[in-house]
């Protein structure tokens, strides 16, 4: 019945973008956005989104309450709240100096769809995004021009990314109550920052400044809130997080002989003197600290895909919710290149470009 429901909307909300198209031509750029959808592997899909999503207006006006109410609008659908996740994210630079960013994504069971983007007055960039943000599962896929539709949801739904100018991002849960600021700035939700960030940010300093021009917002429907990994081309990398309403900046220790300053995140706060019981992936930390202190920071793409698959999870139990590692990519920040892997399967690496959705080997 569910699975029913979801084909009757999207079949709805397909011919409200078909009639003004076939009538006027002004969504053909949507239907285009559609079309270009594709699975390249099993739990892989990849599309360019060609639709002007218009950052300019997002940022201007703030979008927490359209996209809190739409996104839990597709929650209801599905039938219960979005769980939490668990993650790990690490920087570090090659042996030939190209700046690495490592991120693991752990949730429960869903496909990533890879979203290039090409905003008219922004950065080109392609981020990660769940299919289960978006109202899908394993019983409805975006597998025809119909079931695409809820895809156009995507430029809002990033987990992580990198932009044209090398600089990435990714968020991770931290077990505490969402953050909900009010003042005057306008407000931006947890992925819609992400979406700001890779839109406008060219280095961790303008990330950095782009988080204190809004009011963090964090997405309602799940229990928690959550901090961010940033890095740059230069190899700057920050985390931000939220420490009773207010932006905390955590930058790397100064370590000797390391190649390039690098951070670790997983799911507890990093900010001193933070109370943090639930906190978790301690033992992924020190897995990922382990190795990087070992090699001064200096690892290869291969290598740091390692780290990534010796701290990835099949079946683990994260407060209630039974989690893998969905994907795993190592960002390449100099080549502006990512490789990926799905649904654990390390055997099989897929390398993009920000540039172009084909895979390139």
């Amino acid at each position: 019945m569910l699975t029913f429901l979801r084909k009757i909307l999207s079949g709805f909300l397909l011919s409200l973008i078909l009639l003004p198209a076939c009538l006027f031509g002004y969504s053909s750029e949507k239907l285009h956005t559609i079309q270009s959808v594709s699975q390249v592997a099993d739990g892989l899909y990849t599309m360019d989104y060609v639709h002007d999503y218009d950052i300019d207006k997002m940022l201007k006006r703030g979008v927490s309450n359209h996209v809190q109410l739409l996104l839990k609008g597709f929650a209801e659908i599905m039938g219960s709240e979005l769980p939490g996740f668990g993650c790990t994210t690490f920087n570090a630079v090659s042996p030939n100096g190209e700046y690495l960013f490592g991120r693991n994504f752990d949730y429960p069971d869903a496909d990533l769809m890879l979203v290039w983007t090409h905003p008219k007055n922004g950065y080109a960039s392609v981020s990660s995004v769940s299919l289960a943000f978006m109202g899908y599962d394993a019983d409805f896929l975006p597998d025809d021009t119909a079931s695409r539709v809820f895809t156009l949801l995507a430029p809002y739904a990033p987990l992580d990314g990198i932009n044209e100018k090398g600089l990435s991002i990714a968020v991770l849960e931290l077990e505490k109550k969402p953050v909900f600021q009010r003042t005057c700035k306008p407000d931006l939700t947890t992925t819609t920052m992400i979406r700001a960030v890779l839109d406008k940010a060219a280095t961790t300093q303008e990330a950095i400044e782009i988080f204190r021009s809004f009011d963090m917002r964090d997405f309602l429907l799940a229990e928690c809130t959550y901090h961010y990994q940033i890095s740059d081309a230069r190899g700057e990398s920050v985390v931000i997080e939220y420490v009773d309403g207010q932006m905390q900046v955590i930058y790397p220790e100064e370590r000797q002989n390391a190649a390039v300053e690098y951070l670790v995140a997983t799911n507890f706060f990093l900010s001193p003197g933070v109370d943090d019981p639930d906190g978790m992936g301690y033992d992924r930390s020190e897995t990922v600290y382990n190795a990087l202190n070992a090699c001064g920071g200096v690892t290869t793409p291969a290598e740091a895909m390692g780290i990534l698959q010796n701290t990835g999870m099949e079946n683990e139990d994260l407060h209630g919710y039974i989690c893998s590692t969905l994907w795993s990519i190592v960002y390449n920040q100099s080549k502006r290149t990512m490789d990926v892997c799905v649904h654990n399967r390390f055997d099989r690496v897929y390398t993009f470009s920000v540039n172009d959705p084909q895979i390139l080997q």
